[in-house]
């Protein structure tokens, strides 16, 4: 990039000009230009996302009961899933269909992640629903969350001095509590991990900051 005023004017032009579309798509002709775009467009995306959603999951009484709120201290069992899946007769891809049928946004990706033991589901609801499908009692499907160092990376930019400075910064602009900007610039982050790996913490943070940045010179124009 040629410069930072620069960088901020092509971001800034992008969410002004989104209108409706996600920056990404509108930043496709910059992205050819200026491919380092990429990061801070998904990261706008992100929180644009968070603002137009439902208040957090875990806020929600209903949520909890019905056990769509995923709970920190148990994840899907890979090794168990393999088992149960296999014992039932069902292929990966049926397996996903059996699920998507109930509503569930599964692929045959993510099982075969789950079965490889990546992204492991945390929610209690869809671990139930795969048991009723394979016949499996659901606790076989479960077990401790162990240590996962892309989670842990994360809550260290959520503790940051700097990511609380953006939060304030971003409810200033939306007009919102620190709180609930906190919440949009923290909601989803862990799907733009596993996109490829957890970022270097001060690139993500340099991301936010770039993105909060360029919204603040939009609203002061």
């Amino acid at each position: 990039m040629s410069s930072d005023r620069n960088e901020d004017d092509q971001i800034g032009e992008i969410l002004d000009g989104r209108n409706g579309r996600s920056a990404l798509d509108a930043g496709a002709p910059y992205l050819e230009r200026d491919p380092e775009l990429r990061g801070v467009l998904e990261i706008a995306d992100l929180a644009w996302e968070s603002e137009q959603s439902a208040p957090p999951l875990a806020d929600d009484p209903v949520a909890a009961m019905l056990g769509l709120v995923p709970d920190p201290e148990i994840e899907l069992d890979g090794k168990a899933l393999a088992s149960a899946r296999k014992q039932a007769g069902f292929t990966v891809s049926t397996l996903a269909a059996r699920l998507t049928a109930r509503g569930w946004d599964v692929s045959s990706k993510d099982v075969f992640a789950w079965e490889s033991g990546r992204n492991a589901p945390q929610v209690p609801a869809l671990i139930n629903a795969i048991a009723q499908e394979t016949g499996t009692d659901s606790d076989r499907l479960r077990r401790r969350n162990r240590e996962d160092p892309e989670r842990a990376k994360l809550a260290a930019v959520i503790a940051s001095a700097t990511f609380k400075n953006l939060a304030q910064r971003w409810a200033r602009i939306q007009g919102t509590t620190v709180d609930l900007a906190a919440s949009a610039l923290e909601s989803r982050m862990l799907v733009a991990v596993h996109r490829g790996g957890a970022p270097d913490e001060e690139i993500l943070l340099d991301s936010l900051e770039a993105m909060v940045t360029a919204v603040e010179s939009s609203a002061d124009q």
